[in-house]
């Protein structure tokens, strides 16, 4: 038996070789959608590095180099939110998934057939773009080479990164062990993650406008620049030669820093 990060090969319980296929995460995003997002994210925020060295700096050839950086770091801060994004669909259709299984498993199913019935409820749900049906579908096919459950879903939670889905994998793996009612569990993980995604949902709803506020205050320090720019030609001119130039730096770091702050602070994990 041989497993890696792209193919997982073994022998199925009517004796027959199986090979199973799947990427990484194993979501349906097509590969150009990606990339379109990718390089739209690139020039969005370039742009903005741009504009901002400028509205500071008042130098092109420091907009260019900036701007680059700025998209980089862009590109990898939208691959961040992307990833997240995933896992909360992920542990938001997991909790979903759960609840069919121990309906399932309580109408008599047996594992393997209560993630394929589990699946049908998802596609119903969420259709062709649901990002835990192919995941279920590959569990069910290590089900069907004589995996052991618990391993199944760890290796599901190790692909995944999802903390839900680690957790239940470890509390499947001790019921396993001491011979817990697998139902009940699986019930009861399905209710800790709503009442989690509850709670999470209230505080979103709470701070809301004040995540409103703090975008606002972030956008006020350029738009005063840009005001002075407009209706006060030459007020700022001191501020852009050589003796002013560290002054306005010293200013865009301190922007910079407390725009970084804002967005830790407004950021909730739970």
């Amino acid at each position: 038996m041989m497993e890696n990060r792209n193919i997982f090969i073994g022998r199925r319980s009517d004796g027959g070789n199986a090979t199973v296929h799947f990427d990484k995460r194993g979501d349906s995003v097509k590969g150009r959608s990606r990339y379109f997002e990718l390089i739209k994210c690139f020039g969005i925020w370039g742009i903005q590095g741009a504009g901002i060295v400028l509205l500071f700096f008042r130098s092109l050839w420091l907009c260019v180099l900036v701007s680059l950086a700025t998209a980089i770091y862009g590109v990898i801060t939208e691959k961040k939110r992307a990833k997240r994004r995933w896992q909360n669909q992920v542990s938001i259709e997991f909790r979903e998934g759960l609840q069919g299984i121990a309906a399932a498993l309580q109408a008599g199913y047996s594992m393997e057939n209560a993630l394929e019935e589990s699946q049908k409820d998802l596609v119903l749900l969420y259709g062709e773009h649901s990002v835990l049906v192919p995941q279920m579908q590959r569990m069910s096919y290590e089900l069907q080479l004589n995996q052991p459950i618990e391993e199944v879903f760890y290796r599901f939670g190790q692909l995944t990164q999802v903390e839900d889905v680690m957790r239940f994998a470890q509390v499947l793996h001790i019921a396993k062990r001491t011979g817990g009612d697998l139902i009940a569990i699986t019930r009861m993980t399905a209710d800790r993650i709503s009442e989690k995604m509850e709670v999470k949902r209230e505080i979103l709803v709470m701070i809301a406008g004040k995540q409103m506020e703090a975008q606002i205050m972030k956008l006020m320090p350029l738009a005063i620049i840009l005001y002075f720019w407009v209706f006060s030609p030459g007020f700022l001119d001191p501020l852009y030669r050589w003796e002013g130039r560290p002054v306005m730096a010293v200013l865009l770091l301190v922007y910079l820093a407390a725009a970084y702050w804002i967005d830790r602070i407004s950021r909730i994990e739970i």
